[in-house]
């Protein structure tokens, strides 16, 4: 009796050090470990923690995983399910034949751990499986969405490779939650948005935000072409051009291609009731570019001429038609409208300036009336 008791009282002991174990083991894996020195899962803990914590940068690899190897074994021996310790193991064998056997006997077991799908993933992207890449990606984020800025470099990766661009059409669909946040990323990414225009050409209507969102990326890379082409196939139209003689709308769906308007309470262009008329309005102590649009122009120069309805008729001269060159910050034309109908000829355009940026400035001096009014007729064409 008195040893049937002892034992008991020993099981009892170790089952409560299993469940202190347990409770313990994601947080203080150590811990855990001492409590219960058979916890497989706090080994594995432990082996995925060292591993983890000796990586900064892709060539600390494959050293900090051999580093944990020891402590991945002993949780395999514990358990021999246990997915991270798999993990571990094949990243410790480096590249090569040995390192896919373990994990394909890993995924045998556990097709989930955040770790494995990583080694599957490097793996899809080293051999160039770019639609493999983009299903185990998105099996990843669907299970783990707070893990996006860990994986969007692999894909970026992908989208840098053109071979890559077919396999990855699918992510304009924006069929996954992911889709949006990555494509924001990329189109603010120099190194992918050349490519990512290219993927977009190759479909055909897109969502509008993917279009602002790239030509934004590019204008910032400074690839105008390609922005261009990106814009051209959003809106349906050719882009305005000076080439040309021909009226301009006041569009702003797709600026700085389309229209880019102020909207502020006592600065503000917006399109009239009538749908053809630009409003303006800038009140006392305001001023700025109240409209402005990015143009194609030829090396010989070009002409716009204005016809509008602003006032106070004395206060018209404060309101002037600035032009630059796409990028740079002062301009190279800077005139004052006059109070009838008046064509500007532009002459002194810059050789280096395939595209310059038409701006309307504005400007009510403080104490002054306030500029309001309408444009009627913008029209833009060769000198």
């Amino acid at each position: 009796m008195i040893l049937v008791s002892v034992i008991a009282l020993v099981l009892a002991a170790l089952a409560f050090l299993q469940a202190s174990s347990s409770v313990l083991t994601r947080k203080q894996p150590a811990l855990a470990t001492q409590l219960f020195p058979l916890n497989g899962l706090a080994w594995e803990q432990m082996a995925s923690r060292e591993f983890m914590s000796g990586v900064t940068e892709e060539a600390d690899i494959v050293p900090s995983a051999q580093s944990a190897a020891d402590t991945a074994r002993r949780a395999f021996a514990l358990d021999p399910l246990a997915p991270k310790a798999f993990a571990v193991l094949a990243f410790a064998e480096g590249a090569g034949e040995t390192r896919q056997e373990v994990l394909g006997a890993a995924l045998e077991i556990n097709r989930r751990d955040l770790l494995l799908q990583g080694l599957v993933l490097e793996g899809e992207v080293a051999r160039k499986d770019y639609e493999g890449t983009l299903a185990t990606l998105s099996s990843i984020l669907r299970v783990h969405p707070e893990q996006k800025t860990n994986f969007f470099p692999v894909l970026m990766q992908a989208l840098a490779d053109d071979a890559a661009l077919p396999a990855l059409a699918g992510i304009l669909d924006r069929s996954e939650e992911w889709h949006d946040d990555f494509l924001g990323s990329a189109a603010r990414n120099p190194a992918v948005t050349a490519n990512l225009a290219t993927l977009r050409l190759s479909r055909g209507a897109v969502d509008p935000d993917i279009d602002r969102r790239l030509i934004e990326g590019l204008l910032a890379a400074g690839d105008v072409g390609k922005a261009r082409n990106i814009y051209v196939a959003a809106s349906n139209t050719a882009e305005t051009n000076a080439r040309t003689p021909s009226p301009i709308d006041w569009r702003k769906d797709f600026p700085p291609f389309d229209w880019k308007l102020a909207d502020e309470a006592g600065f503000r262009a917006q399109l009239a009731k009538n749908q053809t008329d630009l409003e303006l309005f800038v009140r006392g102590g305001q001023g700025g570019p109240i409209a402005e649009r990015l143009i194609a122009v030829p090396l010989s120069g070009f002409t716009v001429t204005v016809e509008h309805q602003l006032g106070p008729p004395e206060q018209v001269k404060d309101v002037r038609l600035q032009v630059r060159c796409f990028g740079d910050e002062e301009p190279f034309y800077d005139e004052p409208f006059r109070i009838r109908r008046h064509s500007f000829r532009i002459s002194n355009v810059p050789a280096r300036c395939d595209f310059v940026t038409l701006t309307i400035h504005a400007r009510a001096w403080t104490g002054r009336s306030a500029i309001r009014g309408t444009l009627s007729r913008l029209a833009i064409g060769p000198n």
